[in-house]
């Protein structure tokens, strides 16, 4: 009887491996693109999560400030900072008034203009009379625009702060290069209202309301003219705020 040996066959065909090959990279390009997205979606909830606190802080100025919130025009209600703009003197009293002297939530990792440092305190250490920023935060372009000279009596539809790059009509700008450019690079931001809620936004598209209940696109037209109201932010060329400030234009 003739022994017949059989033989395992162990490796791969040519054409075996290069359907191996396009399966891993089908999976690749499904895969990848779905990853960034979600580590997107949970760097914005973060970045909400961060405008909350800063609502917070400035609930807790008011509470010692006679319901006032930060006001940076208001120097004989805040201490006198020594910042290079009104934005930062904003800062400056939430972090000496407010309780939030962490530099970090002023900025989200998603904006084109952050470079990634890590940041501490908003307040220089060196200076024991708390009023000196941090030259490491003045260096730098926030990606959250922020409202002063609000009460507590104004309506809680009310813009509080809301995210860096927002122009009057409404949309995010995605085509600038410079400070005027919107945090996330492909549009939309966030809105802190002055009753605590944030809402995202791709374009606000007349979801914001005038203090008479009118719908609008345009943040001005959201809050009281009058009194010290002013927009701070250093994406003056979109017109709706200024380092300085700028006053809003609602009824």
């Amino acid at each position: 009887m003739q022994n017949i040996t059989l033989k395992s066959r162990v490796a791969f065909t040519l054409i075996e491996l290069l359907t191996v090959i396009a399966i891993i990279g089908v999976l690749a390009a499904i895969l990848i693109p779905t990853v960034g997205r979600v580590r997107e979606v949970a760097q914005r909830a973060a970045d909400a999560s961060n405008l909350r606190e800063i609502g917070k802080a400035a609930l807790l100025y008011a509470a010692e400030h006679q319901d006032r919130l930060p006001d940076p025009l208001m120097t004989a209600v805040a201490p006198g900072p020594n910042p290079p703009s009104r934005y930062f003197s904003y800062l400056t009293q939430l972090a000496t008034a407010g309780g939030l002297d962490e530099a970090s939530l002023y900025f989200s990792r998603l904006d084109p203009l952050y470079d990634g440092a890590s940041l501490s305190r908003v307040l220089d250490p060196s200076d024991t009379s708390r009023g000196t920023v941090n030259a490491d935060l003045r260096a730098r372009i926030p990606s959250v625009n922020l409202v002063g000279g609000l009460r507590l009596s104004d309506p809680g539809s009310t813009p509080l702060a809301f995210t860096r790059g927002l122009t009057a009509s409404g949309a995010w700008n995605t085509t600038a290069t410079d400070s005027n450019q919107g945090a996330y690079a492909d549009g939309g931001g966030h809105v802190l209202f002055l009753g605590g809620h944030v809402q995202y936004y791709r374009r606000i598209g007349d979801q914001l309301t005038t203090s008479r209940g009118q719908p609008t696109s345009d943040l001005r037209q959201s809050i009281r003219a009058g009194g010290n109201r002013r927009i701070y932010g250093f994406d003056a060329g979109n017109g709706l705020a200024s380092p300085d400030g700028l006053a809003p234009s609602g009824p």
